[in-house]
């Protein structure tokens, strides 16, 4: 969807048209949902995370800053809902055994299979970051959203993303070295 038509949405959402703020939703819902699961890896919470999100933006759909693009609007807000679901207790007690469980399913292609396990391997190792390095890594390598977006959302300086984003990428390079080099030992 283009800016302008974009634009022309939440204005009409502003005025409390609840079709115009529907097709930002069916608009966004994909990228909000793809945020919401890299940080819980679990479909349920994630469906809840975008909804709230949703229902935020629509309760303040007039505090809205037309600087800011509504995707990093959103962005900010599913990050933020989904660090509070990874820093609740719930979380902490009730753990879905079966999110880390990446399984594969057979199929003739093996560069897919070996894709699909190396992204599994890096969720699970995006999973041992710090809650800020996991944000930036999510953001930026994985949903490759540009440096500046992730510092709006995030509101951290160029300098801290930078940073926290270095130092997640050498922690999952140094997980992928050692899982493959026991990988290779086994092999022998």
């Amino acid at each position: 969807m283009d800016q302008e038509a974009e634009l022309d949405l939440i204005k009409k959402a502003m005025k409390g048209d609840a079709v115009a703020f529907r097709l930002l939703v069916e608009a966004h819902q994909g990228l909000a949902y793809s945020i919401a699961f890299r940080f819980t890896r679990n479909e349920q919470e994630s469906e809840d995370i975008v909804q709230e999100a949703f229902l935020k933006i629509w309760k303040n759909i007039l505090r809205y800053e037309r600087e800011f693009r509504f995707k990093t609007w959103l962005s900010k807000i599913v990050t933020n809902l989904s660090l509070d679901y990874l820093k609740s207790a719930y979380k902490k007690n009730n753990i879905d055994k079966n999110a880390n469980d990446y399984t594969m399913i057979a199929t003739s292609d093996e560069n897919k299979l070996e894709a699909d396990e190396l992204k599994g391997i890096v969720y699970q190792l995006a999973e041992q970051l710090t809650k800020k390095q996991k944000a930036v890594f999510v953001l930026r390598d994985l949903e490759q959203l540009e440096s500046e977006e992730v510092c709006r959302i995030l509101q951290l300086s160029n300098g801290n993303m930078k940073s926290n984003l270095y130092y997640a990428r050498l922690k999952i390079k140094e997980g992928l070295q050692k899982i493959y080099k026991n990988d290779e030992l086994q092999r022998l």
